[in-house]
């Protein structure tokens, strides 16, 4: 019997870990906040100008990220110096967040960049289970049946690609507790690398709508953009 308790915040850490800690979201939002955003026009424009300005690069880095909001911005002040002050206070998140979506999908070097952020992660998820053993994770679930610990044993089969036990064990923890994200986001990162992607796409939504987090969003988008090129 799997014990029902809130994953501990050691695990709550361990898995924001796979994740790449800074997302373009921060430094496109301390661009246009540095820039006072003012133009109810500016988002289409920035996209198409942000997006003209990396397909000029070789390299997406973060670095390359910010020197194209810097540049467009500069370039696209005029444009939208003459609205209301207001205007930039009202839901920068979600003017931000629609912002991204849009990138995703309509500017492919962002798509891309996207992408290999994901990558990342799941390469340093695959590198920390590497020298753990499968049988020290299960002696330690042995002895607490904890929710986490179970977890800990899919996560393992998963980074060493077994992933029908994987995606079982994934399934039973979601199943003893339906609102367990840690495991529905393995499992969506499971379905995709299986090329599952409208099941993984339910699966970002859900994780997005209990976080807020917009990279799970921006996950779910990628996926949509998958499963409509098929």
């Amino acid at each position: 019997m799997i014990k029902n308790i809130v994953m501990n915040r050691r695990t709550l850490i361990k898995i924001k870990l796979y994740m790449k800690k800074k997302l373009l979201l921060g430094i496109l939002f301390f661009v246009l906040i540095s820039f006072h955003i003012k133009a109810q026009d500016f988002p289409q424009k920035f996209e198409k100008e942000f997006c003209t300005c990396l397909s000029g690069k070789t390299n997406y880095t973060d670095e390359t990220f910010k020197t194209c909001s810097y540049e467009v911005m500069s370039k696209l002040q005029k444009d939208f110096e003459n609205f209301h002050n207001s205007t930039a206070n009202k839901n920068r998140d979600d003017f931000m967040k629609d912002l991204m979506i849009r990138l995703i999908n309509n500017c492919d070097p962002f798509y891309i960049h996207m992408a290999d952020v994901k990558k990342t992660g799941m390469d340093k998820f695959r590198n920390d289970y590497k020298e753990i053993s499968i049988d020290s994770l299960k002696n330690k679930f042995t002895e607490t049946k904890l929710l986490s610990d179970y977890w800990e044993i899919a996560n393992w089969y998963f980074a060493h690609n077994e992933n029908e036990q994987a995606e079982r064990m994934y399934k039973e923890i979601l199943k003893n507790e339906p609102d367990q994200i840690e495991a529905a986001y393995m499992l969506g990162a499971l379905y995709d690398e299986l090329g599952k992607y409208k099941e993984a796409k339910v699966l970002y939504d859900k994780v997005y709508k209990s976080t807020g987090n917009i990279q799970y969003r921006l996950y779910s988008e990628m996926d949509l953009k998958k499963v409509n090129n098929n």
